[in-house]
């Protein structure tokens, strides 16, 4: 797109952005005054953390025109950083194409955090135009607060009966589009989960190797309506990140 040109740069971000209020004003003024070159010029220095910590300090009107004039990747990231309220305010006068494809951009349990504090009309608007709307769907309709609200539905789960080579081979295919991959999810035939496998040790182990022989089958798991408050005292406990 047209704006991802005049934002791209080859030098890395800077971060740890000390708020310089002389540069908020900058930015605002430049804003108010459709300077969009020079706003995104001055912003390609920096990280996003650091882009959303101005926009949460100029007018609105100027933080939903620089929102605007984001190139759609860091726009997405940006989302996640702004507070919720604030985030669904600024989002008003997003046109719904941009808005899907900010959300494309998100971890499914991200974009239905985002998507559930938009208005019922917008969400059922934009929530068609996703490439994973069925997953978001599926996320939107438990407690935001529950176990359920806060998964992500983006993982990589082989058949207990496939090899290493093969699990490694599938992992590969889905590097772009999970994320983060740290563990395998071991299904039966029947899609239910019987264990796990550690990344590393999926490397470390021989190729003809099933993962039914190296997975750990003693795992921890919970419904999907638990409280994220118990959630998160099994992880301390488990040690499980």
């Amino acid at each position: 797109m047209e704006y991802q040109e005049e934002f791209a740069t080859d030098e890395p971000r800077k971060t740890g952005l000390d708020l310089d209020s002389e540069l908020v004003e900058n930015i605002d003024a430049l804003a108010a005054a459709g300077e969009r070159g020079m706003v995104l010029n001055i912003l390609s220095d920096l990280h996003h953390a650091d882009i959303a910590q101005i926009i949460n300090h100029i007018e609105d009107d100027n933080a939903r025109t620089v929102l605007n004039w984001l190139p759609v990747e860091l726009a997405g990231e940006l989302l996640t950083e702004l507070d919720d309220d604030y985030r669904a305010d600024l989002l008003e006068t997003t046109p719904d194409s941009k808005l899907a494809a900010m959300l494309d951009e998100l971890d499914t349990d991200d974009a239905a955090d985002v998507l559930l504090d938009l208005p019922s009309e917008v969400q059922e608007r934009i929530l068609p135009e996703l490439v994973d709307a069925a997953d978001v769907q599926e996320l939107i309709g438990y407690e935001e607060e529950s176990a359920g609200g806060i998964m992500a539905t983006e993982f990589v789960a082989i058949r207990e009966d496939r090899t290493v080579a093969q699990a490694t081979e599938v992992v590969r295919e889905n590097a772009e589009t999970v994320e983060e991959i740290y563990m395998v999810f071991v299904v039966d035939e029947d899609e239910k989960l019987t264990g796990l496998v550690s990344l590393k040790r999926l490397l470390l182990s021989g190729a003809h190797q099933r993962l039914s022989e190296i997975m750990d089958r003693d795992f921890v798991s919970v419904q999907t309506d638990v409280d994220q408050e118990d959630v998160a005292r099994l992880v301390e406990r488990y040690d499980l990140v």
